[in-house]
């Protein structure tokens, strides 16, 4: 038995969801129908344009899933006790209130 190292090409293989499967198969048959059928082309009444349709809804979708896949693998960043931001803060500082507007008495109406 050896010990194999994994690939770049298995890791990604093995990693990938089956949306963006999914996804990429929707972006190809987009691109298919936009290149062979002219009506796709165009605009509708009930889909509006749909090029957007075909093309740009599976690639920003491909977009949200690839950056919400990075963010996931980021480790995330504290700020530290000694930061400007943690430094300008004051503790023991209560919230303003709004002050009481005195009532006005109101006048009769004349008819």
């Amino acid at each position: 038995m050896t010990n194999r190292r994994p690939q770049s090409r298995d890791i990604a293989t093995a990693d990938a969801p089956p949306l963006a499967a999914w996804l990429l198969g929707a972006l190809f048959l987009g691109a298919v129908a936009l290149l062979s059928l002219p009506a796709a082309r165009a605009a509708s009444g009930a889909f509006g344009w749909t090029p957007l349709w075909l093309l740009g809804m599976p690639l920003a979708s491909l977009a949200a899933l690839a950056a919400s896949r990075l963010s996931l693998r980021l480790p995330r960043r504290r700020m530290p006790d000694s930061s400007p931001a943690m430094r300008r803060r004051r503790p023991g500082t209560a919230q303003a209130r709004r002050r009481t507007v005195p009532v006005r008495q109101r006048l009769p109406r004349a008819a």
